[in-house]
């Protein structure tokens, strides 16, 4: 019976594995012709979309160069004493790309340029015939661009004539001179036609970039092929035309034998011009591909196999070992649930907390803003009590303010929505104006503050939020500090790329067991509701926040009835 059993049993295996091995390789045959398809689909639409990035990225880059000269030549107080040359030269050394900027006067003659090696001067465009742009560009009034063609030095380049007006007076134009070299490295030097090649041809058929033949380029493109096909030049009479497509042609490769190959073309337009970018791929690169992917389908199919035949062997195994890591799973989950249970049950004590810090804070302003708006009600109330309420009114619904912003920026800071600003601060400017704001409170409470500075080193931070900082840290000393008489410091030192700022006060102090938790969210040393200081707890949270989100840290030192020590790290300002 036993064995009865055991051989039924290995028929049902066998038979199901059969079947998965069957429908494994059906599936497989199928699947090899959808991917083919799909392959070819998705190689053709990103082969499209690399033809589009490159127009894209084409008239990008000299769109920008357009504008940059269109904002020199249409300065509003006329032409400048030294025929732009200070603008020329911060817009070449800042803006790559240009070849040559040139300035031309009314009379069509050739006054200021930079490089000057590349300008020149004294060139009549009339007396040399040369004047056929100029003149576009001044009966036009705008900006206009010649076809490409070469310079002086034989470099395909072109030509971008902006006019010059003063009022209403044609003054002579801005002349930009941009090599077709230094659009295409910047441009098209990122994308990878090691399969195939990408070119350029304006809508005459010239041909301004290839990046197989680059020898070839200024010549004309239908010159260049050898006995195309009718295919071929249809596709190149679309590109003449600024129309967008795909197709397929045929064309001798390096071996001297005809070879299919994969077109897409796309227009650059642009101004006066039209371009046109095509990306080529042989057709037999893309079924390498394809037949890559069946020789992987197909060792998929028999490792797939292999691994039914001797799994269906072990189920039994599997099944055991799968129910052993269930129940690991479970236990797992078990323990996360639990602390999460506690997670939450901290949660919730830092969220009453929380509730009943707001409460207070929020309820106290209010009672006193009632009870004086009350009194303002008396008539009998003279204008000195007036002012005095008025006052504390003011006074409560600042403080009511401060609550807010100290919860809005807190809520930034943990969301990471706090923008930060990277300046060049001069520590000592910054220490000075935060001093110059708390005087007036540490002098109210005999408080005298002084700094040390360590050769007024400069930081790289946001200086209206580093501002905070210092006020923060040095009305938390003045608040801390009860003995009149006593000194606040503010010192720094220089420590690689850091400067570490100090701020030492002599106050009251901080426990032990209670400096690791100041910098929470609402945690306060004496957090009931008559202590003596009053506060959200939230600001030295947001001055760790502020410190920690532009690169520092932050760390304190204290001993009670000796006084703290605060110290934080900001980069250093790198010329």
């Amino acid at each position: 019976m036993f064995f009865s059993n055991r051989r039924y049993n290995i028929i049902i295996i066998t038979f199901i594995a059969l079947l998965f091995i069957g429908s494994v390789v059906f599936l497989g045959a199928r699947s090899n012709l959808e991917v083919q398809e799909i392959f070819e689909e998705q190689y053709t639409e990103q082969q499209t979309l690399n033809a589009k990035q490159i127009s894209s990225g084409v008239t990008e880059f000299l769109n920008e160069k357009v504008v940059a000269l269109e904002v020199i030549a249409g300065a509003e107080n006329g032409v400048p004493d030294d025929f732009y040359m200070r603008s020329f030269k911060a817009l070449y050394e800042r803006s790559q790309g240009f070849y040559a900027l040139q300035y031309i006067d009314e009379s069509g003659t050739i006054v200021s340029g930079y490089p000057e090696d590349r300008t020149p001067l004294g060139y009549n465009l009339y007396e040399n015939n040369m004047d056929q742009a100029f003149q576009k560009t001044k009966s036009m009034g705008s900006t206009y661009i010649t076809n490409p063609t070469y310079t002086f030095e034989d470099e395909l380049a072109m030509y971008v004539w902006v006019p010059v007006y003063s009022g209403n007076d044609f003054r002579g134009t801005v002349l930009a001179i941009i090599r077709i070299e230094e659009i295409t490295e910047r441009v098209i030097q990122s994308y990878d036609s090691s399969a195939g090649y990408v070119y350029i041809i304006d809508e005459k058929g010239k041909l301004l970039y290839h990046s197989d033949n680059p020898k070839e380029t200024g010549k004309n493109y239908f010159d260049i092929l050898n006995e195309p096909d009718q295919d071929r030049l249809y596709i190149l009479g679309e590109q003449t035309e600024g129309k967008e497509g795909m197709g397929d042609f045929e064309e001798l490769n390096e071996n001297n034998e005809l070879e299919e190959k994969l077109v897409s073309y796309v227009p650059i337009k642009w101004y006066n011009q039209v371009w046109s970018v095509g990306v080529v791929t042989p057709v037999p690169f893309i079924t390498s591909i394809v037949r890559s992917i069946y020789l992987k389908q197909a060792t998929f199919m028999i490792i797939t196999t292999f691994f039914i035949l001797f799994f269906t062997s072990l189920i039994s195994l599997i099944f055991l070992s799968w129910n052993r890591k269930l129940e690991e799973e479970v236990h797992k989950k078990t323990e996360q649930l639990k602390n999460s249970n506690q997670r939450l049950q901290k949660l919730n004590r830092v969220k009453n907390e929380f509730l009943s810090m707001v409460s207070h804070e929020l309820k106290t302003p209010l009672t006193a803003m009632r009870t004086s708006s009350e009194f303002l009600r008396e008539e009998d109330c003279d204008k000195e009590t007036q002012k005095e309420m008025l006052d504390l009114i003011i006074r409560n619904i600042d403080r009511q303010s401060r609550m807010v912003d100290d919860l809005l920026d807190i809520s930034r800071i943990e969301s990471g929505r706090m923008v930060f600003k990277e300046e060049q601060i001069n520590l000592k400017e910054i220490i000075d104006n935060a001093i110059q704001m708390m005087e007036p409170m540490a002098t109210k409470n005999g408080i005298n503050i002084e700094s040390e500075l360590d050769n007024e080193p400069r930081v790289k931070a946001d200086k209206d939020k580093l501002l905070r900082v210092f006020v923060n840290l040095l009305n938390n000393a003045i608040k801390f500090t009860t003995n009149k008489g006593e000194n606040i410091k503010i010192k720094t030192e220089e420590n690689r790329d850091f400067v570490e700022i100090s701020v030492i006060d002599r106050g009251i102090g901080i426990s032990e067991n209670e400096q690791d938790k100041i910098f929470d969210k609402f945690y306060q040393v004496d957090n009931t509701s008559r202590r003596k200081v009053g506060g959200s707890g939230l600001g030295l949270a947001i001055i760790k926040g502020i410190i920690e989100g532009q690169g520092g840290s932050i760390r304190v030192k204290s001993e009670p009835g000796v006084g703290s020590t605060f110290t934080f790290t900001l980069r250093k300002w790198e010329e």
